[in-house]
């Protein structure tokens, strides 16, 4: 192993171990999470085909969770359906993601090895390995989600911009933003690139599948959806006065509402567009190079989910561009902080968690007492994976910044080729 590649693959090998011991884990932890995604998609797509209003029903298992998505959505989850159980749903959407996260781990490794980076085996398995067991992918895999779908399709638009084929690029990146809205903000970094055709693409697919949803369901559905759902979808509220310590949001939301807890749910909003939006910005400065475009293209990635307050798993819609640029980085500081970044982003620990294992510890109660004190007050400023988002965002301002200074021939010791 040569010492350049064995950091990349020490660190995903890290996160890969993670996964395994989530898996484990959720057993004991967290047996409520098995399968609760299917149930929700199972139960809103049984209404629906009942003629009832998808968004009205929730699981009995899990009667918390309901249906969020687009109306026209739906319509993937119909063979969920026809399984004719919760259970034949899952095991339904466990195969898709198998089958997915395949085919995703084979797009990230050509990705790699068309610029010139050769892979060895063990290379490909641990790409693999990451998009099918990594502490990202696991608890999609547990909850039956579509984030591996998500991520293919980010994967397969940005595949397709890098081949000149920006039409099809700008629907694919669509198709993703049309299941969970955010994934949108690739308009951004399409934008960016004065890729216009990309974008136009991507609205007209965007504006298309509403139109759909129209045009199949009714009205009522996709007014629900854009006046219930996606307003509910921003927990404004939770964040008034601090988050719980408990909420495995990972959003720079959460920090500033635990220092200024005084301030409103729109204002934090607002602070945090503040703090993120000259980040990104700095992060498209010099997309002349593949390298520069991926880095770009995580940074917009990154910053929708460090302002959305969503759950660690959504960071497997990072795979693409993180995995391609760790193994394209040549060693040296800006790498250090991606790897770092990806290791913080894997720390993926709860605040019940923490609790549970104070509680069963040989440690005197006056210290276990300290230590779930102390716990609570970090937690209720931010999840350990934020952490991760602070080092890779310094990375791509980083690459950026030196890059853009130094000029094109900069890129070059970055791109070329690298040994096994």
């Amino acid at each position: 192993m040569t010492d350049e590649r064995r950091a990349v693959r020490a660190t995903l090998a890290a996160t890969i171990v993670a996964g395994l011991v989530y898996l484990l884990a959720v057993p004991l932890l967290r047996p409520a999470q098995v399968a609760v995604a299917t149930d929700v998609y199972y139960h809103a797509g049984t209404t629906l085909l009942a003629g009832g209003d998808p968004y009205a029903v929730t699981p009995p298992s899990h009667p918390t969770f309901h249906y969020i998505y687009p109306p026209l959505v739906l319509l993937a989850f119909v063979p969920h359906v026809l399984t004719g159980s919760p259970l034949g749903a899952y095991l339904l959407q466990t195969a898709c993601n198998l089958v997915t996260a395949a085919v995703l781990a084979a797009v990230i490794v050509r990705a790699i090895e068309d610029a010139g980076v050769a892979l060895a085996r063990r290379d490909r398995l641990l790409v693999g390995g990451v998009v099918l067991g990594s502490i990202h992918s696991v608890p999609v895999l547990v909850m039956g989600q579509v984030n591996l779908q998500l991520a293919l399709a980010i994967a397969v638009g940005a595949r397709l911009l890098a081949g000149d084929r920006e039409l099809r690029a700008g629907g694919t990146f669509a198709l993703a933003g049309a299941v969970k809205l955010f994934p949108a903000v690739v308009g951004l970094w399409l934008l960016a690139q004065r890729s216009w055709r990309a974008v136009g693409a991507a609205v007209a697919t965007g504006l298309g599948t509403i139109a759909a949803g129209l045009v199949v369901f009714g009205v009522g559905p996709t007014w629900t959806f854009f006046t219930e759902v996606v307003p509910g979808e921003r927990q404004a509220e939770a964040f008034s006065g601090g988050l719980d310590p408990s909420a495995m949001f990972v959003t720079i939301r959460r920090p500033l509402a635990a220092l200024a807890p005084d301030l409103s749910p729109d204002a934090l909003a607002a602070v945090a567009l503040v703090l993120l939006v000259p980040v990104v910005l700095a992060s498209l400065r010099d997309l002349r190079t593949e390298v520069g475009r991926l880095v770009g293209l995580l940074a917009t990635l990154l910053a929708a989910l460090a302002y959305l307050p969503l759950e660690p798993f959504y960071y497997s819609l990072l795979y693409y561009p993180l995995l391609v640029v760790l193994y394209r980085l040549q060693p040296g500081r800006v790498r250090r902080l991606f790897l770092a970044g990806t290791l913080g982003l894997s720390a993926i620990i709860s605040y019940p968690s923490v609790e549970q294992l104070l509680v069963v510890a040989p440690l005197p109660a006056e210290t276990a007492a300290t230590l779930e004190a102390t716990a609570r007050a970090l937690f209720s400023i931010a999840q350990p994976p934020l952490v991760g988002v602070v080092l890779l965002f310094a990375g791509c301002v980083y690459w950026h910044h030196e890059h853009a200074a130094r000029g094109s021939d900069a890129a070059e010791p970055t791109e070329r080729p690298t040994t096994k």
